[in-house]
């Protein structure tokens, strides 16, 4: 599999979702939702978020609320992105991004972005897409920036966003797991990267990604006594330890199983958490 000269696609076949790479055609399991690809950074939200908060919200659908739209156009602005394109209301909104045909044009349009078809020459490449398979199911990652030096993949940037200078310094699990899914992902594709990190910036503040790369490889190369790195007073640089590939695979593993319908959604009750979900006023785990 992991094949970098041809972006793999996915196709309906008899109505039954296939994964074309190359030569090969995968035939993917029926999944929990209708899903026909998983996303790396649900996986993480899944393990180390609320996986019954994920089960409703494609059972129910989501509240898509004001703050997730602000969060969603500074990352555009971040990254140098037309912020028209983002498109959405506050309100309640099914999720369909991995489901039927607006999943197969979803995961298909992202491949015109394959990692493949890359120019590691240049400083960095913005929003590549990088595609695992494991138990036939199909994971689609989309990292931020991959930072290049010498012609080849170097450092691998998420970035996140926050209105809270406090939450600068925060780095949540499923932040975490989101960005160290891109670090594996990419070995597995045969490319190797050094390190990996997650950028905390302030909404609306003076930080500019796309003007300070430099300023985050010096973060990564001169940072003492920890893995936090202050970049300005508007984002905070988090250099992660990726661990190993068994270690990734066996979350994924697991979070499959739960697509797969081989076991029930997780609860994961606490106060933080309970207290910002939609689902609250109907979750039988609810705790706030």
């Amino acid at each position: 599999m992991a094949r970098l000269d041809k972006a793999p696609r996915l196709t309906l076949i008899n109505g039954e979702p296939h994964l074309v790479w190359g030569d090969e055609v995968i035939k993917v399991p029926r999944l929990k939702h209708g899903a026909l690809f998983l996303m790396s950074g649900y996986i993480g939200s899944q393990l180390f978020g609320c996986e019954y908060k994920l089960h409703l919200d494609y059972s129910r659908g989501r509240i898509i609320t004001r703050p997730v739209i602000h969060g969603m156009l500074e990352h555009s602005r971040q990254l140098g992105v037309d912020e028209e394109g983002i498109g959405m209301e506050p309100g309640w909104n099914s999720v369909l991004i991995n489901r039927g045909e607006e999943g197969v044009y979803f995961f298909n349009e992202k491949m015109k972005n394959w990692i493949g078809y890359a120019d590691f020459n240049k400083p960095y490449v913005q929003e590549v897409s990088l595609v695992m398979v494991r138990n036939n199911v199909p994971i689609l990652g989309l990292p931020d920036l991959v930072i290049n030096s010498d012609g080849k993949p170097y450092f691998i940037l998420e970035l996140k966003t926050t209105n809270k200078p406090r939450n600068l310094r925060v780095l949540r699990r499923q932040e975490e797991f989101q960005a160290i899914s891109y670090f594996h992902m990419m070995r597995y594709l045969n490319l190797n990267p050094v390190g990996v990190g997650v950028l905390k910036v302030l909404r609306n503040g003076g930080f500019r990604l796309l003007n300070n790369v430099d300023s985050v490889i010096k973060g990564v190369e001169n940072r003492r006594g920890g893995d936090v790195v202050k970049l300005s007073s508007d984002a905070v640089l988090h250099v992660i330890n990726p661990g190993d590939y068994e270690d990734f695979i066996k979350n994924v593993d697991r979070a499959i199983e739960y697509w797969l319908g081989s076991r029930n959604p997780v609860p994961n009750p606490n106060a933080g958490l309970c207290r910002v979900c939609e689902h609250r006023g109907i979750c039988p785990f609810a705790r706030y």
